[in-house]
C-alpha cells in the first residue's frame, strides 16, 4: 500500500480489523446455526467500504486537479451514490428478532459492529471531501455543502430501506429511481414516511459528524 501514506496506512489496518471481528461475528454465527440469515451483513460492509473508497479517491483526485474535470464529477457522482451505504446499516436493526438460533443479543452485537463499522466509514469518507471543499470555500459554505450532503444521503436511505432502491439501480434503473425521487419531490406532503425518515437521519448524521468535527477541529489552548 504504498500509495497510502502513514496515517492512511494505520487507519486502515484499524479499519480492517474491525471488520474483520464483524465478519467474525457473522462467521461465528453461520457456524453454529447453519443458516444464512444475516448473509446480508457481508454486502453490506463491502458496500459501506465503497463508500470510503469513493471518497478517498475523489478527495486524492480534487487535491491534485479541478474539481470540474470530468474525472472528478464523475467520482463526485460514484461518492454521493455509495456514501449512504455507510449509514443504510442502522436500518438493519430491523433484522433482529427472535429465532431461537442463538440469542438476540448475540444479533443485536453483530447488527451492532456493523453499523459501528459503517459509521467509521462514512464519517470518515464524509471527512475527506469535507476536507478538501473547505480548501476552496468558507466555513460556512462547506459546512452547508456538507449538510446538502447529508440531506441527500438520508433520503437515499429512505429509498432504500422502504422503496427497496439500492446504489446499483441508477445505474441500472435510473428512470425507475427518477420517478420515485422526483414523485416524493414534486409533492412531499403526501409522503409524510419519506419526510419524517429523511428529517431523522438528517438530525442525527449532521449532529454526529458536526460534532466529531469540531471537535478534530478545536484550536490548541495553551496551559497559563
Amino acid at each position: 500500500m504504498n500509495f497510502l501514506n502513514g496515517v492512511e496506512k494505520r487507519f486502515v489496518k484499524s479499519a480492517v480489523l474491525l471488520s474483520g471481528l464483524c465478519i467474525a461475528f457473522f462467521a461465528y454465527r453461520l457456524i453454529i446455526t447453519g443458516t444464512w440469515r444475516y448473509s446480508f451483513v457481508i454486502g453490506n460492509l463491502v458496500l459501506a467500504w465503497l463508500g470510503l473508497i469513493a471518497g478517498w479517491l475523489l478527495a486524492r483526485r480534487v487535491a491534485k486537479q479541478a474539481w470540474m474535470s470530468w474525472r472528478s464529477i464523475g467520482l463526485t457522482i460514484l461518492w454521493l451514490v455509495f456514501l449512504p451505504n455507510t449509514w443504510y446499516v442502522l436500518t438493519d436493526f430491523l433484522h433482529v428478532k427472535p429465532t431461537g438460533e442463538v440469542s438476540e443479543i448475540y444479533d443485536i452485537v453483530l447488527i451492532g459492529t456493523l453499523v459501528i463499522n459503517g459509521f467509521i466509514l462514512g464519517f470518515t469518507s464524509l471527512y475527506l471531501v469535507h476536507h478538501q471543499i473547505r480548501r476552496r470555500v468558507s466555513e460556512q459554505k462547506s459546512d452547508l455543502i456538507i449538510a446538502g450532503v447529508i440531506l441527500l444521503s438520508s433520503f437515499a436511505i429512505y429509498l432504500g430501506r422502504n422503496l427497496r432502491w439500492n446504489s446499483w439501480d441508477v445505474l441500472t434503473n435510473p428512470s425507475g429511481v427518477i420517478v420515485s425521487v422526483s414523485d416524493r419531490i414534486v409533492d412531499p406532503l403526501g409522503h409524510p414516511r419519506a419526510l419524517n425518515i429523511t428529517g431523522l437521519f438528517f438530525v442525527l448524521l449532521c449532529s454526529v459528524y458536526f460534532a466529531l468535527w469540531k471537535f478534530i477541529h478545536l484550536p490548541n489552548s495553551r496551559e497559563k
